[in-house]
């Protein structure tokens, strides 16, 4: 009866014991899906592309307006009169300034004065030779007739001076300088410590503007008209402007071995002033019909670049040889198959062999 019992017992304690064992299975399990699950990261794949990509080149430039120029003093004398400031609007010939001078004024009354006394000596020498040539010497006639070209050409440069005391504009444009003010002593602009101290006005026509950019030698023989450019200023964030080589130096500075480049573009809004820093990309070069997947889609570690594939529902990392990268796409070289599904990155952290649920991007 004791042993019957015990029989009894023992097979509620191994009943028990299966039972507890086979709950802590399926809790084991349990887990494991859950854990399996949660490693699961959702990404977004695509499908590389055939096409074109461009190499930027990044340089420094600065904006210059299309026509610059100071005007100074031919002659000397005081201002009399200066109709424009900083940020006046001119046209071309428009008087800007006007130089009195004293000196020309009265040399014109004497030079206005010789010339017609020499002009009257030579028509009475012409008078005497048409009457009686053979009283009058040719060398009289030539004499008088030199004289009174030396009187007319000293009268016709007094008068190109005079015209000299009125500070036109060449060009139309914008006032950005003003150096002087009435009454101020100018001097004759020569060279010397006295050429600066004879300037007027400064004038700038920026309708359109040059952008200037130093390419370094390496990129030099690169260069040619017509290449893509995009930049930005400082001044006007968020904005991109667009356009293309204009003109280039082809001879490279002696000092800091780059070559100036220019491109040109319209501002008729004025937005670009003179002056600006601009940070300048040069479409250097291109190639057609290759391989390219987004650039958020690349991991770059240190030297080497690699890609996420998608096999399955994992993530196999998968090293590929680039070229190009234009910042929105890069171009594969080697190490990646045209129907091969890739994993956009973005900032995610992913590592080999990671369970991902993938959704396509369209």
């Amino acid at each position: 009866m004791q042993s019957n019992s015990r029989k009894s017992l023992a097979t509620v304690i191994a009943i028990a014991v299966a039972v507890s064992m086979a709950a802590k299975f399926e809790l084991a399990a349990a887990q494991s899906s859950a854990s399996s699950s949660a490693a699961a990261v959702e990404v977004q794949v695509t499908h590389p592309t055939r096409g074109t990509v461009t190499r930027w080149l990044t340089l420094p430039g600065n904006v210059h307006a299309l026509q610059e120029t100071t005007l100074y003093a031919k002659v000397p004398g005081y201002l009399k009169s200066i109709s424009v400031d900083k940020g006046d609007a001119v046209k071309t010939g428009q008087v800007l300034a006007v130089i009195e001078a004293p000196e020309l004024i009265a040399d014109q009354a004497r030079y206005r004065a010789e010339a017609e006394a020499a002009k009257a000596e030579y028509n009475r020498i012409q008078d005497a030779v048409k009457q009686a040539p053979d009283l009058v010497m040719a060398v009289e006639v030539d004499r008088a007739k030199g004289k009174y070209e030396v009187a007319k050409a000293n009268l016709e440069r007094n008068q190109t001076l005079l015209e000299f005391a009125k500070i036109t504009a060449p060009f139309p444009g914008l006032i950005t300088k003003r150096y002087v003010d009435l009454g101020a002593f100018i001097p004759a602009a020569t060279s010397g410590s006295t050429a600066q101290t004879a300037a007027i006005v400064t004038l700038m026509n920026f309708l359109s503007v040059r952008v200037q950019v130093a390419v370094p030698e390496f990129e030099a023989s690169l260069i040619t008209k017509a290449l893509p450019v995009r930049f930005t200023v400082e001044g006007l964030s968020g904005r991109t402007f667009e356009g293309k080589i204009t003109r280039y130096s082809y001879a490279l500075d002696e000092a800091s071995k780059t070559m100036l480049a220019e491109i040109e573009i319209s501002n008729p809004k004025l937005e670009l002033r003179p002056g600006m820093y601009a940070s300048v990309q040069i479409g250097i070069e291109h190639h057609d019909g290759v391989t390219m997947v987004p650039s958020a889609a690349l991991l770059m570690e240190k030297t080497n670049a690699s890609v996420f594939t998608l096999a399955g529902n994992v993530a196999k990392k998968r090293t590929v040889k680039i070229g190009f990268n234009d910042g929105k796409n890069v171009e594969i070289v080697d190490g990646l198959k045209a129907d091969e599904a890739i994993i956009l990155l973005g900032k995610r952290a992913l590592t080999d062999g990671q369970p991902v649920q993938a959704t396509e991007v369209k």
